[in-house]
């Protein structure tokens, strides 16, 4: 059971825990980003359907204490609407008997996140107050005795400079990162946990980012080092979940696909067991975990090919998620039950994903290929999609005719790389002005495609050169009818 909330600044909560075993079990997400839009669509809806998926799963694994590492809105200044998503989300958890940590990101406002904290923390809910110089710091109490979770908000160098003068700090996020946890006071008899959103590198080796999380420089990057007397490090800013360096330090990743370069990774959450922390265990030795997969509403995917392959797999995918081979299952490090290899493989999605590089990336697998319920009774022809052609020549109204069986196609793209590469470059031999306008199309044609016009083409290009240059030989009075 555990007893109580009570923070650094010694204010009180009130509300009591439920009975939920005798190990405290912790769920850890982060990077909702609440009020994204991908492609100009917006995601509440899907965003509403995750965080009811998220509470549903805290239920069934008696779950005590929720941890948010950050980026719980998109922008620093929220809609209304995304505000009115977490608040409700709130106080569904409360209702459930949940206890809520959070911090700010980057992309939130901390003065807005701390905003009425102190009501809050009466309902079970704690946000820390804007960085002033010291770590929030919240304990909870189990069985095996306390709990204390450090809530570290988003912090650049110059955030920590002015507490610390006599530290050299400069632009090194590690050094300043260094100062301020180095100024907590961390009992190594309890059991420590740390939520903070930064990047976190192991041995100069940066997480696994989706293409659009990749930024030029690298200098804001934290050493995994710096975290050493934690035992379980909750990380938020980066997508993918996948550990850094150990496998307590952790990246739960962002619970929705939120770009189409994070097509192809799976979406999980970490739920972690503090178990009992002995005399001269190592740090972390306490701490099991497994990693919980998420089933979205949409799904987000990339997909090629024809035009007609595409409206194949439309018309196959509709009704059943099964149809569309997507697979679903449980992670484990071994500690917690449902164990699955935890060096097999890439982290859902298609194929395997980059090799790890001194322990920085999972390379797990979804649990024994089986199809969770959820997924297999989503309706693939939904999904947001990336579609590319593969079609030698642009189709006619291609966006129109995927929109009849994927409704929710974002993207539309050719790709004619098969045909466009190692082609011979050809030059043109006779004098342009020598060549009528439809030898000067096909041999513009010809240089762009690689082949030359066929029959077809070359009749409705004549005809259609024809119908131009009776236009122009009307002139303005008859512009109007010739372009008829």
């Amino acid at each position: 059971m555990v007893h109580g909330l009570s923070c650094a600044r010694s204010r009180p909560c009130d509300a009591a825990f439920d009975e939920r075993g005798c190990e405290m079990k912790v769920l850890h997400v982060s990077d909702l980003h609440i009020g994204k839009r991908v492609n100009g669509m917006s995601m509440l809806d899907d965003q509403r359907y995750i965080l009811r998926q998220i509470l549903d799963i805290a239920k069934k694994h008696q779950v005590s204490v929720l941890l948010i590492a950050g980026d719980v809105y998109d922008k620093a200044s929220p809609s209304a609407e995304a505000v009115t998503v977490f608040d409700a989300f709130l106080t569904d958890a409360v209702a459930a008997g949940l206890r809520v940590l959070a911090i700010p990101g980057n992309h939130d406002s901390a003065e807005r996140i701390a905003y009425a904290q102190g009501l809050l923390e009466k309902q079970g809910v704690c946000l820390p107050p804007v960085y002033a110089g010291a770590v929030e710091r919240v304990e909870l109490e189990d069985e095996h005795g306390p709990v204390e979770f450090w809530l570290l908000p988003f912090l650049k160098p110059g955030d920590v400079r002015r507490f610390f003068p006599d530290e050299e700090i400069g632009d090194d996020y590690s050094a300043a990162l260094r100062a301020v946890l180095g100024a907590c006071t961390i009992d190594q008899g309890k059991r420590n946990v740390v939520l903070s959103h930064q990047l976190v590198t192991a041995y100069g080796t940066a997480p696994d980012r989706a293409d659009d999380e990749i930024k030029l420089g690298g200098m804001d990057n934290v050493d995994v080092s710096v975290y050493d007397a934690f035992d379980y490090v909750a990380l938020g800013h980066v997508h993918r979940p996948q550990r850094v360096g150990r496998d307590t330090v952790r990246y739960s990743g962002s619970p929705l696909k939120y770009s189409f370069s994070e097509a192809r990774y799976g979406k999980s959450m970490a739920l972690v067991e503090l178990g009992e922390k002995k005399p001269g265990d190592d740090v972390g030795e306490c701490v099991s975990f497994e990693l919980i997969p998420l089933v979205p509403l949409h799904d987000v995917r990339e997909v090629r090919g024809t035009l007609a392959d595409v409206l194949a797999m439309g018309a196959a995918a509709s009704g059943s998620l099964a149809d569309a081979g997507v697979l679903a299952g449980g992670i484990s490090n071994g500690k917690a039950a449902g164990g699955v290899d935890d060096e097999a493989g890439a982290l859902g999605g298609e194929g395997e994903g980059p090799a790890a590089a001194d322990g920085v990336c999972d390379k797990v697998t979804l649990g024994n290929g089986s199809r969770d319920g959820a997924a297999a009774g989503r309706d693939a022809s939904q999904d947001y999609l990336h579609i590319t052609l593969s079609d030698e020549h642009p189709q006619l109204d291609a966006m129109a005719k995927i929109h009849e069986v994927f409704p929710n196609a974002m993207m539309l793209d050719y790709d004619n790389v098969t045909v466009l590469v190692d082609r011979p470059q050809t030059q043109l031999t006779a004098d342009p002005d020598s060549m009528d306008t439809l030898d000067l199309f096909g041999a513009f044609y010809e240089s762009q495609v690689g082949n030359s016009l066929d029959d077809e083409q070359r009749g409705f290009a004549r005809k259609l050169i024809a119908k131009v240059e009776d236009s122009a030989a009307k002139g303005p009075d008859g512009q109007e009818e010739g372009a008829q």
